[in-house]
């Protein structure tokens, strides 16, 4: 089936991140990998990957989608999973104003048939949860002494304190060191070092776990995703290094 991945930020990354897991568990993974996530994208990269009888050789298609865009490919496709990031106001001249943001992903959220997941510490997209009744929602999220790292846009601009959160998370970052992370999985812990760089990447990395787990459930193998997560590298345009002109560049 297909899975789409949405929101403000971290969308490439993570779906990258998803796909590189999936395919460590031996499944052909169809995606737009080069982050064009508007729906023009897709069927860009499923035009250079089908037959000539516009058959697709994969197993489940993993998309990254613009959240303007996604509200209008899943009324035609619905997936059968999808996960929701975060909500950050860095592109309100699109969207003017930010709960219009929220509206879009829930509406992938209620297109969505089987699963979603979506992130605990964003009060925008776990309030989503609260409009579903069909699919099983998921989510992902961090420790108490994690928190302060990663704030909500409510929290940027009042610097509140976010709020004791009493939902249970499926994969929880529980600590982070440089490029070593600790994830809490059904109450116990998974240490490896990432390849990525970032603190965000680090999350993010928490919400791919959290999405694979729900796709393949019983039938994923804990050792082979963590050790697939340690091994995947920055995504295209995104935290990539380079030479240029003999000295290194960081995008």
């Amino acid at each position: 089936g297909v899975v789409v991945i949405s929101g403000t930020n971290g969308k490439t990354t993570t779906t990258k991140m998803v796909v590189e897991l999936l395919q460590s568990q031996g499944k052909k993974v169809f995606t737009n990998r080069t982050g064009s996530n508007f729906t023009r994208g897709v069927a860009a990269a499923l035009l250079a990957e089908v037959d000539t009888h516009g058959k697709l050789d994969a197993d489940i298609a993993v998309l990254e989608l613009d959240e303007a865009h996604a509200r209008h490919f899943v009324d035609v496709i619905k997936p059968r999973y999808s996960l929701l990031l975060n909500v950050l106001r860095d592109q309100l001249d699109r969207f003017g104003e930010i709960d219009a943001t929220t509206k879009m992903l829930r509406r992938i959220a209620e297109n969505t048939t089987d699963g979603v997941v979506l992130n605990r510490e964003d009060p925008r997209i776990a309030s989503i949860a609260g409009h579903l009744h069909e699919p099983t929602v998921t989510y992902f999220g961090l420790s108490p002494s994690l928190v302060h790292l990663f704030p909500s846009d409510d929290a940027m601009r009042s610097g509140a304190n976010a709020k004791k959160q009493s939902l249970k998370a499926d994969v929880v970052l529980s600590a982070l060191d440089d490029n070593k992370a600790r994830f809490t999985i059904d109450s116990h812990s998974v240490s490896t070092t990432l390849e990525l760089s970032g603190i965000y990447n680090v999350y993010n990395a928490a919400a791919a776990l959290a999405l694979v787990r729900v796709i393949l459930a019983e039938k994923l193998s804990e050792a082979s995703l963590i050790d697939a997560l340690a091994h995947v590298t920055p995504a295209f345009g995104r935290g990539e290094s380079l030479m240029v002109d003999g000295q290194p560049l960081e995008i």
